[in-house]
């Protein structure tokens, strides 16, 4: 029996076997909180040490995965935007460089 493989064809003795593939499609969505926000986040507040973001990110103690979050802030050190770049398992999240800085270089061409 002669097939078609990637390198032209080939002569097999016996059928050849089926595989099957499982392909993961990325989706894309953007979403939209209808909640008030000053309850987590309060307007024009400056970031000056680490412990601030940590009170104001307290609530994600009660996630139960791990999340890798950025936050982009302006000059004055205000939050211009959050993003959710990675959700992983019970103890970890892997995270992509390339994700990181997309939403940083979209953040500051945005915002000037």
């Amino acid at each position: 029996m002669t097939i078609e493989t990637l390198f032209g064809q080939e002569t097999v003795t016996s059928k050849p076997r089926s595989i099957k593939f499982k392909q993961i499609k990325a989706v894309f969505e953007t979403l939209t909180v209808k909640e008030e926000i000053t309850d987590y986040l309060k307007t024009g507040t400056r970031y000056s040490s680490p412990s601030q973001v940590l009170d104001t990110f307290r609530f994600l103690n009660k996630e139960p995965k791990e999340q890798f979050i950025t936050l982009h802030l302006d000059n004055k050190n205000r939050i211009l935007c959050m993003d959710i770049v990675s959700i992983g398992g019970l103890n970890q999240s892997i995270v992509d460089m390339r994700s990181v800085f997309q939403t940083a270089c979209l953040s500051a061409c945005h915002h000037r």
